[in-house]
């Protein structure tokens, strides 16, 4: 086998000559040397060149460090000096190392694709080239903290709703003067409880947000305070100095949290916190807030912000974070106490579609749950006052399809709560129902409104 493949070649990285480990199309025709009658390269006497993963393992984590070694010996002897590519799939992650003195090499990459990957690695002797090897099985994002994600991407949407708004639309519409509220009302998140619904939202009285909790026991009249719950504080250095925005409630065991953005610069800093509380109304900051922020390596798509945060625990106790960024795209992470994050190595996952898309190449403030198997998300796409509200889902939470026009827009009627915009909607399943609680710009500034949708009995069943 090792012969056969040191014979396919294709022109590889920085110029050098890959090995085709394929089996499927022929390989182009190329001077090998090698009388035609044989097709089979003398071999290069004495010399041997193996690959293996270096920790011996061969099922990785698409996002883990991977690191190969490569191995040289002739006549049974390392061999120092010898020059060798190491490939991982079409990926060139090692060209033109050298050995050491004990005939090894190291190559070590991450961001692999996920499914059978080829790790394979070339010498080149002065009488011919050897290859040698072995078969990665790279699984999804998570692998390593034991989270099994099903690969199989979804080629169409397998469910696409059609949401019908409440005829007692706005549910919330903002507070009396002197509320914390009293301009506007928007990005809600809502959750059911023991007595009826939850939602926190962010209110504001100019331009700055602070956020809120209302009650109601049917998601339809709610009743809410005058008082923020989880405001700005007005430190300096503070994480949440000058607003508080974009709250995200989940039930927790027995205890609820609260995720939500802090704005720590008068223009700009956005990193998102996190508050914990035996009811679903009173929250405490824990003191590890803030417990994502952004970071350097992500900048050049997220600028200095990380906020709207869409938190997924899952029955096996691992969670995921959608959130959003300065530049309007959606980055994912993962973790396994919800305090602690990791972000995936390939994001971001969800990027507006620019042209003559509706989403003008802008999409934010994204809402999950997953029903039946299925990720199914909202988020709001398009540019300052033209926002709308799409629809996507994945098997993953890593890889999207999304329905080709918005699920909903503002009311076509001029004048109304909704004329303006639509946007940042959250999702929660009510039985044979998924309800969609939304914020419409229009008349009186900010509030909130209420769409349903009939739920099929399965969506997770998608070839």
């Amino acid at each position: 086998m090792r012969w056969m493949l040191c014979v396919l070649f294709t022109l590889g990285c920085e110029g050098k000559e890959k090995a085709d480990t394929s089996t499927g199309e022929p390989s182009p025709s190329v001077d090998t040397g090698v009388p035609e009658e044989t097709g089979v390269p003398p071999e290069p006497e004495g010399w041997a060149v193996s690959v293996l993963p270096s920790d011996g393992v061969s099922t990785v984590d698409e996002c883990g460090t991977f690191c190969a070694t490569v191995t040289v010996n002739h006549d049974g002897e390392p061999v120092e000096g010898a020059v060798v590519d190491v490939w991982v799939g079409m990926d060139c992650i090692g060209a033109d190392l050298r050995t050491d003195a004990s005939g090894t090499a190291q190559a070590c990459t991450t961001a692999l694709d996920v499914g059978e990957n080829t790790l394979l690695a070339t010498l080149e002797t002065e009488e011919s080239s050897l290859v040698d090897s072995v078969v990665l099985d790279v699984r999804p994002f998570g692998y390593a903290d034991g989270i099994i994600r099903d690969a199989r991407p979804l080629d169409s949407m397998p469910y696409m709703p059609s949401f019908g708004r409440h005829t007692l639309n706005p549910v919330l519409s903002p507070g009396p003067d002197g509320s914390f509220d009293s301009a506007g009302a928007m990005l809600p998140s809502v959750a059911p409880t023991d007595t009826g619904w939850v939602m926190w939202y962010a209110g504001t009285i100019e331009l700055d947000y602070t956020v809120g909790v209302a009650t109601s026991p049917d998601g339809l009249t709610w009743v809410q305070p005058s008082e923020a719950t989880l405001g700005p504080d007005g430190l300096e250095g503070s994480w949440k100095r000058y607003a508080t925005n974009s709250p995200m409630i989940v039930a927790h065991g027995d205890r609820w949290r609260v995720y939500y953005t802090g704005r720590a610069d008068a223009l700009g800093d956005l990193n998102i916190g996190l508050a914990e509380g035996a009811t679903p109304t009173e929250m405490v900051d824990l003191p590890e807030s803030p417990v994502f922020s952004w970071v350097e390596e992500e900048e050049s798509w997220s600028g200095q912000a990380v906020a709207h945060p869409a938190v997924v625990q899952h029955p096996d106790g691992h969670w995921e974070m959608l959130y959003s960024t300065g530049y309007h795209r959606i980055g994912h992470a993962q973790s396994l106490d919800g305090v602690e994050w990791k972000r995936y190595c390939k994001n971001p996952v969800f990027v507006g579609r620019s042209g003559s898309s509706w989403e003008q190449g802008q999409v934010k403030s994204a809402d999950v749950v997953v029903h039946d198997g299925v990720y199914l998300m909202t988020y709001t796409g398009g540019d300052r006052g033209q926002f709308k509200i799409g629809f996507a889902a994945s098997r993953d939470g890593l890889s999207w399809v999304r329905m080709n026009t918005p699920v909903l827009g503002p009311s076509v009627e001029p004048g109304t709560w909704e004329s303006g915009a639509v946007l940042g909607a959250a999702l929660a399943v009510d039985g044979d129902q998924l309800k969609m609680w939304y914020a419409g710009t229009g008349v009186t500034g900010s509030a909130i409104g209420l769409a349903s949708a009939s739920l099929p009995a399965s969506i997770g069943e998608v070839p």
